[in-house]
């Protein structure tokens, strides 16, 4: 077994041959373990919501250019109307969510934010204007970094586990996640898995 291997992908690799393949043909991935700015992280799931990681990455690249920013702040979006930030290339609602991010930090102690549970997390964030379970579960794993997130809201997933024959094509939900629960508690590390092989 490569020696670069995580210890949560060895974990894995031991716990899941269908997905052990999977992993030792991409080779390992690196998961940060710190977390990532807050906004930066929402205008990210906002822009991917509902298209493609290409048509995502192109967005985002060309929206960061216009700011000349690396990193996408709330001084870059705070005096803009909605229609502004619409024209940068979103949809109304997606312009809507920023905005309405926005609001909900200006209201919230990240650090206690950080400190309340999942579930508490959860609730919280789906008071926010187009924030659903998809999109809270994509700020649990990259801002959070929660280590056993799995989505299956995420079309690619469930493209990656039936192309894989882990479940049928016409699997419920819970047989979905109960594929998912023998990758606990690293299911976030699986699931960075099969992104990577249906991208590549």
């Amino acid at each position: 077994m490569n020696d670069d291997f995580t210890f949560e992908e060895k974990f894995l690799i031991k716990r899941d041959k269908v997905l052990s393949k999977v992993i030792k043909t991409n080779g390992p991935i690196k998961f940060s373990k710190s977390k990532k700015d807050p906004f930066d992280t929402f205008v990210d799931i906002i822009i991917s919501q509902f298209i493609s990681t290409l048509a995502a990455k192109s967005i985002k690249e060309k929206m960061l250019e216009n700011f000349n920013e690396k990193q996408f702040k709330v001084e870059n979006f705070e005096k803009l109307s909605v229609i502004q930030i619409k024209n940068l290339g979103l949809s109304l609602n997606k312009a809507k969510s920023i905005k309405a991010v926005i609001s909900w930090l200006e209201m919230q102690s990240m650090k206690n934010f950080f400190n309340l549970t999942q579930v508490e997390r959860e609730k919280s964030l789906l008071k926010i204007f187009g924030i659903g379970p998809w999109s809270v579960d994509m700020f649990e794993m990259f801002c959070i970094r929660n280590k056993n997130i799995f989505s299956y809201g995420d079309a690619a997933l469930r493209q990656a586990m039936i192309q894989l024959k882990m479940v049928d094509k016409d699997a419920t939900q819970k047989q979905f996640e109960n594929y998912a629960e023998k990758w606990g508690p690293y299911k976030t590390h699986a699931c960075l898995h099969l992104w990577e092989m249906i991208e590549s």
